[in-house]
């Protein structure tokens, strides 16, 4: 038996073609979801071992302190070394592709309720270190079906200035046939999903991610995910140059990673850690660490304590677009993070993470905003951290972002570089998951 069939049955699943059907199945994670901040000697499950914060599974992550070999700056980071996986299921419907959507409940999320990937789990979820229940459609993922195809497959980057080297797994499946769909989960449609790109706080950081990486069509008569603009359309099949990839990946592959050693939470000088969390003496990384009891009623645990990572302001996301030859081109840069494990990577024109203060660029100021939506980090980790994702327009004649800075890149050249593991951040990713809904 197929591990489709295992999860099937008689009845009809659940489809959205537009943004309203989305919104109930939100409306029904809502349902028994609460948070409050408590102490960490609320809970047996978290305590301090061996100079991190870590949970008595020894799985999840770790708040760790760390630092580079040969440095001074001292970081703390999540640490999580088992990948994670996202997965993505899809199915045609009447002709037209459609995705198996979660919505989860998460304690850092806008809203309480955002909607993710079929799968969104690491191996300390799926195997069950919880002691809960089951992850809904893991197998699919995990098992050979004869039901099922593989359509792509690839390893991405977390984020780089909280977590050390963590890296995701991202699978796209084809179903031969819609399966019926379990509580909190429903088929979107190829126009519902361009409704929610444009959509602030409905889409999680890891469901746009995937949705970046899956394949894009010029002709919506393919019945697959087509960007609504033309420009866009007209870049999708535009041909990749092989120089400009070139030159990308010599500036990717020139950045060198220290090693890296960690070092005891108690043992940094710019931090302090007590009962109610960890906290920065002097603003620097722009966060805290506080602990949370949640409740939810469609996860596979019902009720636990976990802490979260809590930033102090609002960061910005901002992909530079432009047009050239009746095509879209965007500005991405490559970027060294303290915690991405090749170093260097893709990212987005102009990066602030929530928490930190800068300025932004001469060109950024005032640019054409063309889609803004805001979206917070992954509600399993962070509390409600929010950026502003924008994509802009640059004109001819006003400032541009400066060429030594990064490339400008064909949107068939930026479909390339996420096909390649490892090539690009998380926060490229999503902002790219933007130009479907761009006009």
């Amino acid at each position: 038996m197929s591990s489709i069939s295992t999860i099937s049955s008689t009845s009809e699943p659940l489809v959205a073609h537009d943004i309203a059907a989305l919104e109930k199945a939100l409306d029904t994670a809502r349902a028994g979801f609460s948070l409050r901040q408590v102490p960490m000697s609320a809970t047996e499950h978290w305590s301090l071992v061996d100079g991190a914060i870590q949970h008595r599974s020894g799985g999840f992550f770790s708040i760790s302190g760390v630092r580079r070999e040969g440095e001074e700056q001292e970081r703390v980071m999540l640490y999580q070394p088992q990948g994670a996986l996202n997965g993505l299921l899809s199915t045609v419907i009447g002709g037209e592709r459609h995705f198996l959507l979660q919505a989860r409940a998460e304690p850092g999320n806008l809203g309480e309720a955002q909607f993710g990937p079929t799968v969104q789990s690491t191996p300390a979820n799926y195997l069950r270190m919880h002691g809960g229940a089951r992850t809904p459609y893991i197998e699919t993922f995990l098992q050979h079906s004869p039901d099922v195809t593989l359509l792509r497959e690839t390893a991405q980057l977390d984020l780089g200035e909280r977590y050390l080297f963590k890296t995701k797994r991202l699978i796209a499946l084809e179903a031969t046939e819609p399966q019926e769909t379990l509580p909190c989960f429903i088929w979107a449609s190829p126009s519902a999903i361009r409704q929610a790109v444009a959509r602030s706080a409905f889409l999680n950081t890891d469901l746009r991610s995937m949705l970046a990486f899956s394949s894009w069509s010029p002709d919506e008569a393919d019945g697959e995910l087509t960007p609504l603009s033309a420009e866009v359309r007209r870049s999708l099949v535009a041909r990749p140059r092989g120089e400009v990839l070139a030159r990308l990946e010599t500036a990717l592959c020139t950045v060198s990673r220290p090693r890296t050693g960690f070092v005891p939470l108690m043992n940094l000088s710019n931090w302090e850690l007590d009962d109610w969390g960890l906290r920065e003496r002097a603003p620097d990384q722009g966060f805290s660490v506080e602990f949370f009891e949640v409740a939810a009623a469609y996860r596979e645990v019902g009720h636990w304590i976990q802490p979260l990572i809590n930033s102090g302001g609002e960061g910005r996301v901002v992909l530079a677009c432009r047009e050239v030859e009746g095509m879209t081109e965007v500005f991405v840069q490559p970027l060294a993070e303290f915690g991405l494990a090749p170093g260097c990577a893709l990212a987005p024109s102009y990066l602030l993470y929530p928490g930190m203060v800068d300025s932004p660029p001469e060109w950024l100021v005032n640019a054409r905003i063309l889609s803004e939506t805001l979206e917070s980090d992954e509600g399993g980790r962070f509390h409600k951290d929010s950026s502003r994702y924008q994509i802009v327009a640059i004109d001819a004649d006003a400032p541009q972002p400066p060429a030594e800075l990064g490339f400008w890149l064909r949107v068939s050249e930026v479909k390339h570089c996420l096909d390649v593991s490892n090539r690009c951040t998380i926060q490229l990713r999503c902002i790219l998951s933007h130009l479907l809904a761009l006009r």
